[in-house]
């Protein structure tokens, strides 16, 4: 009881403990109250703590990398002319979050995203959904597409009202949160990851690729 009496928790827990035996409880309760205060106060600390940390890591993950030259550029007026809605992009990036995700996919792409035609008027519309590890599921403009090299992918099996589908589907996750836990568990070892079936949390929170994974599930 003494070890307990110690800490803020332990303190919570007598009065818990002395209520449940019908003593004095009014006094209880406002010892319990007095104990919560300074905990909420550290539990939202550690929590501004850990949204700064995060804030920090994702600044550094999306500078560009200094030494690398954008030798060849993307036309957004030649991308504008040949896609069609449900269009899948394979994007090769320049920043230290792309060269994380082609060690990680063993590839020479390191972002998805998916044309789902324009969402607005104007010469160039947002038409362009992707899951940003800084903004999360967002809607973007051919303009803005900062890539080195831009493959197109299309679902030649699917119709257009199946297409149409599968690009209203993504457009509703707009403002869903990156799912910065999924990214970092891929970055691991293969025997230290979970099982494929635990990675994606529902659809809640989408990395660039389980988003259009569940899209076309």
């Amino acid at each position: 009881m003494t070890i307990l009496a110690r800490f803020s928790l332990g303190r919570i827990l007598l009065h818990l403990l002395c209520m449940l035996q019908n003593r004095r409880v009014r006094f209880h309760v406002a010892g319990i109250v007095r104990e919560i205060a300074p905990v909420a106060g550290a539990s939202a600390l550690l929590a501004r703590t850990r949204a700064r940390l995060i804030d920090r890591v994702m600044l550094y993950l999306t500078r560009p990398i200094k030494h690398c030259t954008q030798a060849t550029t993307t036309d957004p007026r030649s991308l504008a002319a040949i896609l069609d809605r449900g269009d899948v992009l394979l994007s090769e990036g320049n920043t230290r979050v792309a060269t994380l995700g082609k060690r990680i996919t063993r590839s020479s792409w390191s972002h998805v995203s998916m044309y789902v035609g324009p969402l607005e008027d104007g010469p160039d519309p947002r038409c362009i959904v992707e899951a940003d590890i800084a903004a999360g599921v967002r809607a973007t403009r051919l303009s803005e597409l900062n890539a080195l090299q831009v493959r197109v992918l299309r679902p030649t099996s699917l119709n257009v009202t199946d297409r149409c589908r599968l690009a209203e589907w993504v457009v509703s996750r707009i403002g869903s949160k990156y799912d910065l836990a999924h990214l970092l568990r891929l970055s691991l070892p293969m025997r230290l990851r979970s099982s494929p079936y635990a990675m994606a949390n529902g659809t809640t929170r989408f990395i660039c690729c389980s988003l259009l994974a569940q899209a076309f599930a």
